[in-house]
C-alpha cells in the first residue's frame, strides 16, 4: 500500500479558526476512511483538511450550493483542484482529483478524466452535482488516492472539516446538474451529442433551430424557435435505429441523413414532419453514415443537395437536385482516405459562385478544401494545427466559415473567410474539455453544439 504523504499548499493565509459544523453533502460517493488530521505538520506548514482515502475513481460531489470559484487547469503542482462557494461565503476545497488514463497511473488523463462536465469557473453548482473524480494528481502522486478536503471561512480560514464531515449527508449517486443560463438541450439528459441546422423553415422572418439526435438517440428531429419553444418533433427514420442523424435546411424544408449504421437514405420534410420525398445518396448496402448540406449552387432559386460519407468510404462528395437527380460528383481528397467528410456549401451570388468547403474527419489532418459546384478545387487550408487527427467539421453562410473539432479536441470554434483567413474564435464549454461539436452559421447567428463526449447533448448559439 502507497504511504499517505499528502503535501499541499495554498495561498491563502496558514491561520486556523476553531472547529464549526456546515450542513453539507459528504463529498464523496463510496466507500472512504478518514481521521481528523486536520492541523497534522507537514513540509512547512500544517495540514489544512482532512484527507479521505478511497479508490481512484470514486465520484467527487459538490458539498454544498454555490458557484464554482476556481477550477485548476492545465494542472498545477499541488494537482487538479476545485473550490466552491456558498451563499455565506464559505469555501468548499477538492484537492487532487484524478490525472490519470482511466486503468493506469499514467498521470496524462487531462481535464476529461478529471473533471466532470458543467465544473468551470463562475457556474452554477448544486448539492450533491458531480464535480469530478477521486485520484492522486500533483504532489500526491506517490500517496494512496485521496481527497484532500477543506472548509475555509468567508475571511479565507481553515477549519477542521471534520466534524461537519460526520454529520455530512451520505448520498449513493449524484445529482443532475442545472441547465446553464442561454443553454439549450434539446434531447433532455441524453448523452449522445446533436446534430445543428440553422434556417428559415416556417415562412416568417426569424431563423430556426433544428437539431439531430448523435449516435445512441432514437432518429428525432427537433424544431426550435429562437426562444428555445419547440415548434416540432419527429423521427426521421424507424424509431429502433440509433447511429444518430444530420441535419440540413433546403427552401424552407428539413433534410436528414442517416448515420452510422443506416442506410445513406436522404429525406427530406416540411417543418411539421410531414414527408416530402427522399432518396438514396450511395448505394443502398454502404452503412457509414452520411453527411448533407444544401445550398443554391447554381444561383436558380432552388438549393442542391450536397452529401459526403461520415466514414468507412472513400470521399465521394455528391450534388443533387431536391428530387434526388445527381448533378455532380467528385473526391474531397484522396480516393484512400476513409475517415469521414463534413460538408457545407455558399449559395451563388450575383458577384460570387456557389461554393461545396469540405472538413477531412477523423484520421485525416484538419484541412478544409475549398470546390466549385462541379468539383474544381479552388483553395485550401487547415483550421488546427497540421498534428491534429480528430477531425475538422464545418458550415459557411455569407462568406462566414466556421469550424470546430469533429473530435477528441478542445472547443476551439474558428472563423474564417471563405479564403482561410482567420477572423475570430467562440468561446464555449469549459476550457478543459475535449470532444467533439456540431457547428452551424446563418445570417450572423452560430450555433455549437457538443456532438461526441461524455456530456449531455447542449447546444449554444451567439449573435
Amino acid at each position: 500500500m502507497k504511504l499517505v504523504i499528502c503535501l499541499f499548499f495554498t495561498l491563502a493565509p496558514l491561520t486556523v479558526t476553531a472547529a464549526e459544523i456546515r450542513d453539507i453533502i459528504f463529498p464523496v460517493i463510496g466507500s472512504v476512511s478518514y481521521t481528523d488530521d486536520f492541523g497534522a505538520p507537514r513540509s512547512g506548514h500544517t495540514h489544512e483538511g482532512n484527507d479521505l482515502l478511497g479508490s481512484k475513481g470514486l465520484p467527487l460531489i459538490a458539498a454544498v450550493d454555490g458557484t464554482i470559484r476556481y477550477v485548476a487547469w492545465p494542472e498545477p503542482d499541488y494537482g487538479y483542484y476545485v473550490s466552491i462557494t456558498d451563499k455565506d461565503g464559505y469555501r468548499y476545497v477538492y484537492i487532487h482529483i484524478n490525472n490519470d488514463t482511466p486503468g493506469t497511473d499514467d498521470g496524462n488523463g487531462g481535464g476529461i478524466n478529471a473533471y466532470a462536465p458543467y465544473v468551470e469557473s463562475s457556474y452554477p453548482v448544486k448539492a450533491g452535482q458531480l464535480i469530478g473524480w477521486m485520484g492522486d494528481s500533483g504532489n500526491a502522486e506517490s500517496t494512496t488516492p485521496h481527497l484532500h478536503f477543506e472548509i475555509r471561512t468567508p475571511d479565507g480560514e481553515a477549519f477542521s472539516p471534520y466534524n461537519s464531515l460526520q454529520t455530512a449527508e451520505h448520498i449513493s449517486s449524484p445529482v443532475v446538474a442545472e441547465q446553464l443560463d442561454g443553454e439549450l438541450l434539446p434531447y433532455g439528459e441524453f448523452t449522445g451529442g446533436a446534430q445543428v441546422a440553422l434556417g428559415n423553415i416556417d415562412g416568417d422572418t426569424a431563423i430556426e433551430l433544428v437539431t439531430g439526435t448523435g449516435s445512441g438517440g432514437g432518429p428525432q428531429v427537433r424544431v426550435f424557435e429562437r426562444t428555445g419553444d419547440v415548434i416540432s418533433s419527429f423521427f426521421a427514420y424507424d424509431e429502433q435505429f440509433h447511429g444518430g442523424i444530420d441535419v440540413a435546411v433546403a427552401d424552407g424544408l428539413i433534410v436528414t441523413a442517416a448515420g452510422p449504421g443506416g442506410g445513406p437514405h436522404i429525406r427530406l420534410f416540411r417543418a411539421n414532419g410531414k414527408p416530402v420525398r427522399g432518396w438514396f445518396a450511395y448505394d443502398q448496402s454502404f452503412r457509414g453514415g452520411v453527411s448533407v448540406t444544401a445550398a443554391d449552387l447554381d444561383g436558380d432559386g432552388k438549393s442542391e443537395i450536397i452529401t459526403a460519407p461520415k466514414g468507412s468510404a472513400a470521399p465521394l462528395v455528391r450534388v443533387f437536385t431536391q428530387r434526388g437527380k445527381l448533378l455532380h460528383e467528385f473526391y474531397a481528397y484522396s480516393q484512400s482516405f476513409t475517415g469521414g467528410v463534413d460538408v457545407t456549401a455558399q449559395a451563388a451570388t450575383e458577384t460570387s459562385p456557389g461554393r461545396i468547403i469540405t472538413g477531412a474527419g477523423p484520421d485525416g489532418g484538419p484541412q478544409v478544401r475549398i470546390f466549385s459546384q462541379t468539383g474544381y478545387a479552388v483553395n485550401s487550408f487547415y483550421a488546427y494545427d497540421k498534428s491534429f487527427k480528430g477531425g475538422v467539421r464545418v458550415s459557411l453562410h455569407n462568406g462566414q466559415l466556421l469550424t470546430a473539432p469533429w473530435s477528441d479536441g478542445s472547443a476551439d470554434i474558428r472563423l474564417f473567410s471563405i479564403k482561410g483567413n482567420y477572423r475570430d474564435s467562440v468561446d464555449v464549454f469549459e476550457r478543459w474539455w475535449k470532444g467533439g461539436y456540431d457547428v452551424s452559421t446563418y445570417n450572423g447567428i452560430v450555433t455549437v453544439s457538443s456532438a461526441q463526449g461524455k456530456r449531455r447533448a447542449s447546444v449554444w448559439r451567439f449573435n
